[in-house]
């Protein structure tokens, strides 16, 4: 049974979604007449422009500045991304629905390259439209990995978590597409795992269902959602990032404002891979509640 929210707000999505798709398709046409001027000219290979492109597609609608809401104290944020030679198809977003409720999302689209940007892209680009009308995150994803699936032969997917933050209560309603679970630095009690919830990830099954959940941050939690390009992170010696280094390191972490933990990670991460080819994007963004 469709959920009541969800069937009266398909209406209203679809002009949306349409205008939506609209912009990025404008957005993709513009960037391919760059890249054939580019190809035409010499300037540089094919490959380098073709890489540039799909940067540019990739990082162009995120947001650049923090603090993105320097007028708001009750809630911290900073989000970041570098991009491998090869770009990743990661993404990171935030925007405020309300006054009182705050919107973002962490996500990776499978394989590299052109491809990757583009449909990591339109997911966030049908993401945000759909975010707008539907309260539930878990609504929210169906609805774009139903979007997602549609034409969609060479078989792309994302994975993906979505939250929405109540600023006056703390309340985090998130779900999850099979992507790394956060973790919440907790301001007196340590550093914990969101719990999964185990659902598949977007573009794959038009009919796949995704759970909301609900947990509550006190003042001065802070979650920490990244992509797998941090926990894969490989040095020279062939050894990974992990989940426990990454753990560890979070623990000294407890406290610190956003910028400073977004910082301390990336830090770590190119220290650890040192002269070794970075393989993957490595994205992270931290959100703080301060109350």
């Amino acid at each position: 049974m469709i959920n009541p929210e969800l069937a009266e707000g398909l209406p209203h999505l679809a002009a949306r979604l349409e205008a939506a798709e609209t912009r990025l398709a404008e957005r993709t046409l513009q960037l391919e007449i760059v890249l054939d001027v580019l190809r035409r000219r010499d300037r540089v290979t094919a490959e380098q422009a073709e890489w540039d492109f799909a940067t540019e597609l990739q990082t162009a609608a995120l947001p650049q500045e923090f603090p993105p809401f320097p007028d708001r104290s009750d809630f911290d944020l900073h989000a970041g991304m570098v991009t491998a030679r090869e770009v990743g198809g990661d993404l990171y977003d935030f925007f405020l629905l309300d006054p009182n409720r705050l919107a973002f999302v962490v996500a990776d689209a499978a394989g590299k390259g052109l491809p990757a940007a583009i449909f990591i892209t339109l997911a966030r680009t049908l993401l945000k439209a759909t975010a707008s009308r539907l309260r539930r995150p878990g609504d929210c994803l169906r609805m774009v990995n139903a979007m997602l699936c549609i034409d969609n032969d060479s078989l792309m997917f994302v994975t993906a978590f979505y939250g929405t933050l109540d600023l006056v209560t703390g309340t985090l309603d998130y779900a999850n597409a099979g992507h790394n679970p956060p973790y919440v630095l907790r301001a007196n009690h340590g550093v914990e795992l969101v719990p999964s919830t185990g659902d598949m990830v977007l573009g794959v099954m038009a009919d796949s269902r995704y759970e909301t959940r609900q947990m509550k941050l006190a003042a001065g939690d802070a979650l920490v959602c990244f992509s797998d390009g941090v926990t894969e992170a490989v040095n020279p010696a062939g050894e990974l990032f992990g989940e426990r280094r990454l753990e560890l390191l979070l623990v000294n972490q407890i406290g610190a404002h956003p910028t400073d933990v977004l910082g301390t990670v990336i830090g770590e991460v190119d220290r650890f891979i040192s002269l070794a080819p970075m393989a993957d994007d490595v994205t992270l963004l931290v959100v703080r509640y301060n109350g």
